[in-house]
């Protein structure tokens, strides 16, 4: 997901024309750096383990050898559109739902808290899929 692509799936879900983000930029960086932080650091650092073990987010440092995820830059108007936002694929889809509460809470409470709503059940699902064990095979032995 683009920078871009974030800031249009925010405009749209607050059922608005493009015309609004001169308006609303400041509203919508600071809403979703709030949700990057939200997400990166209380949803994400409980299924840190999942992407270890998956291998599905991040890379081995060469040097350690301990497994190592991107850190994600805070959004600013100096954003090039282009920049592209770095969580796992799986977590890409919170965000915008998550900004969206932030930046439609001041202007429509239903909104904010429908926006809010489906980030909570969705967050929830991905956390149960995340946490469920997985099968295990034990080779060698005797």
């Amino acid at each position: 997901m683009t920078w871009e692509n974030l800031k249009q799936q925010i405009v749209d879900l607050g059922f608005e024309e493009d015309s609004i983000l001169p308006e609303y930029g400041r509203i919508i960086i600071n809403s979703v750096n709030r949700a990057l932080d939200v997400i990166r650091y209380k949803v994400f650092s409980q299924i840190e383990d999942y992407y270890r073990n998956t291998g599905e987010w991040g890379a081995r440092d060469p040097i350690t050898g301990q497994w190592v995820f991107p850190t994600h830059e805070h959004v600013s108007s100096a954003t090039a559109d282009s920049y592209e936002i770095v969580l796992p694929d799986n977590l890409l889809p919170l965000v915008p739902l998550l900004a969206s509460h932030y930046v439609w809470l001041d202007d429509d409470i239903t909104k904010a808290t429908l926006y809010f709503n489906e980030y909570d059940m969705f967050k929830d699902q991905i956390l149960m899929v995340c946490k469920t064990p997985r099968k295990a095979v034990i080779e060698g032995g005797w």
